[in-house]
């Protein structure tokens, strides 16, 4: 569920001090307008209630959201130093709290650790262009007859892939020549999709690329 905490600022224009609302955590699937809010820039500004004057509160923000497998811990860009310790820290209360659950509803993907909430907005911007994409790309392959992987939100994120992979025969292997040839098929059909232009490209200079099982 989303959380929210009342805490003291102090303008850094005026100097008047007044307590503020900033939200903690997201549930982009129980709140959706609060993942709009997040997305477009606005969460966790606070405006002096004497000079008006608006400011972002950099605090951590902890972002879930099911449909995506995706929990974000977010923390301010000046805890980056600690990286190492507050990744370790993640997945220690990650795998903590998994153990409350049966095993049939524990996440089966791991959390990602951002720093900077403006960092996490454009990440998910580029991944909502991504899933664009990979609608577009399957609407093809479906009328076109093209053969198609559809990988899991969480694995299409931790490759840098989108989640669907056109292929080669029915088999739908996921080696390299499968989903060039793949792609070919559907550039031929979009070549305006410049994510899967620019997964060509790539798979094209890696003569080992492939999908890992």
């Amino acid at each position: 569920m989303s959380t929210f905490n009342e805490i003291d600022v102090t303008c850094e224009e005026c100097a008047e001090e007044f307590t503020g609302t900033i939200w903690t955590a997201v549930h982009a699937q129980e709140d959706p307008e609060l993942k709009d809010i997040l997305l477009g820039g606005e969460l966790n500004i606070l405006m002096c209630p004497k000079c008006s004057h608006s400011a972002y509160q950099d605090h951590f923000v902890l972002y879930q959201d099911p449909a995506a497998e995706l929990i974000a811990y977010i923390y301010p860009p000046n805890q980056a130093v600690e990286a190492d310790f507050l990744h370790k820290a993640m997945r220690t209360s990650f795998l903590d709290a998994q153990q409350v659950y049966p095993l049939k509803e524990r996440k089966e993907y791991e959390p990602i650790l951002v720093f900077g909430l403006e960092t996490f907005v454009e990440m998910m911007h580029e991944e909502e262009s991504r899933a664009e994409q990979s609608q577009i790309a399957e609407a093809i392959c479906k009328e076109q007859k093209i053969p198609y992987l559809l990988l899991r939100p969480s694995k299409a994120r931790s490759l840098g892939l989108l989640r669907v992979l056109p292929v080669q025969g029915e088999a739908r292997k996921a080696d390299r020549q499968s989903v060039l040839a793949g792609l070919e098929k559907l550039l031929a059909v979009n070549p305006e999709l410049d994510f899967y232009a620019a997964l060509r490209s790539t798979i094209q200079k890696n003569k080992n690329w492939t999908v890992p099982a």
